[in-house]
């Protein structure tokens, strides 16, 4: 069993090569999905499998590693079949790098697989340069402040979501709750190191984002 899975997904925004290897030093399992190929070389990472339909990308087979190869029209994108192997190969905790930013239904997708794996995985989470997202579902979250992302914001992916405290933030809730129309949650900071999040009925998306 792997315990931390690291995707890299062919969209990237802001993503030094620091913060790539940062993310590969801590994985047991590395999948390159698709165009995410292109990244690992952009990075000198190794990884473990290369996945996807390559029909954005050109399959190289220049790394010594297992290759998984699905047709052009199928029902899932590369990142969720990048996703279904994580799954396969017991993987409990997943990063994806990228998958932010570009194209708004690639986004708007992965948002949708958040919320399809929240089950699946202990954690799960998008990151790049500019932003972090993860969900959090009926249930508390700490988050430790990071240099990187000054601001963070909630979002509810229910009509409602209801029993959302906030402490540690510049701007702190108690028994409040969000529509999911509402920008209530939107742009709030660190007032402390470290910030409690609980949500007692519903789906928050916790977006992490850099002043930039």
């Amino acid at each position: 069993m792997q315990n931390t899975c690291l995707i890299l997904l062919s969209y990237m925004e802001c993503v030094t090569p620091d913060m790539a290897q940062e993310l590969a030093e801590s994985a047991d399992y590395i999948i390159a999905a698709d165009g995410g190929q292109n990244r690992a070389r952009e990075f000198v990472l190794q990884p473990d499998c290369v996945i996807g339909d390559f029909d954005s990308t050109t399959l190289n087979e220049d790394f010594d590693c297992l290759y998984i190869t699905y047709p052009a029209e199928k029902d899932l994108t590369d990142t969720e079949a990048a996703l279904t192997h994580a799954l396969e190969k017991g993987c409990r905790n997943v990063i994806l790098l990228g998958g932010m930013g570009g194209r708004l239904d690639h986004t708007m997708g992965n948002i949708g697989l958040l919320d399809k794996y929240y089950s699946s995985f202990d954690h799960m989470e998008f990151i790049d340069g500019k932003n972090r997202m993860e969900l959090l579902k009926d249930s508390g979250r700490t988050l430790k402040r990071d240099a990187r992302y000054k601001y963070f914001g909630l979002v509810s992916l229910n009509a409602e979501a209801s029993g959302i405290d906030i402490r540690g933030a510049k701007y702190e809730l108690t028994g409040a709750s969000l529509e999911r129309a509402s920008t209530l949650g939107v742009s709030n900071e660190f007032s402390e190191d470290t910030v409690e999040i609980c949500v007692r009925e519903g789906t928050l998306l916790i977006v992490r984002s850099a002043d930039r």
